[in-house]
């Protein structure tokens, strides 16, 4: 499992918002809200959940950057 400050760290990096992040999740499958995704990020959720979350954002970051990298400069 990805570690909460990395995957926090990178979201931030790429100036992505949490708005953001929990529509991604929801086209994932993964029904989330801000409170409960400031709880993941802050340390103070934890479970089954928790994990899907961290693992599937680190999923998303990992294709934004790809896309962002490969996208020409203007």
């Amino acid at each position: 499992m990805p570690e909460r400050k990395e995957v926090y760290d990178r979201l931030k990096k790429s100036k992505l918002t949490q708005v953001w992040l929990i529509n991604q999740l929801r086209e994932r499958g993964i029904v989330t809200e801000r409170s409960e995704i400031s709880a993941v990020f802050a340390g103070t959720r934890n479970g089954l959940k928790v994990e899907a979350i961290l693992n599937t954002t680190n999923d998303i970051l990992d294709e934004y950057e790809t896309k962002f990298a490969a996208a020409p400069k203007t």
